[in-house]
């Protein structure tokens, strides 16, 4: 019963060391972010972490890294579009 307790405690204390760390810009970016920091911090303690502060920066790091979220062979935008066209066909 006191792993429990202890692992609970754990889990709040990481979570509220981190979630201050979480952007606005990424809190509305990404509606399922909270989720995403559970997940991560609740992997953290079945590993057996026993650190807060360990716990939450991990789950920041995991949190950082968009999972296949951005496709890397797509061409930028501004490359493609010349660095200031939009400005000359304004003009």
């Amino acid at each position: 019963m006191t792993g429990i307790a202890r692992n609970n405690q754990l889990y709040q204390l990481a979570y509220r060391l981190a979630w201050p760390y979480v952007s606005e810009f990424q809190k509305n970016a990404d509606p399922d972010i909270a989720v995403r920091l559970h997940g991560s911090i609740r992997r953290q303690l079945k590993k057996g972490s026993t650190e807060p502060v360990l716990i939450a920066s991990e789950a920041l790091k995991g949190i950082d890294t968009l999972d296949g979220q951005i496709d890397y062979n797509e061409p930028s935008p501004t490359r493609s579009a010349g660095r200031n066209s939009r400005l000359r066909r304004a003009l």
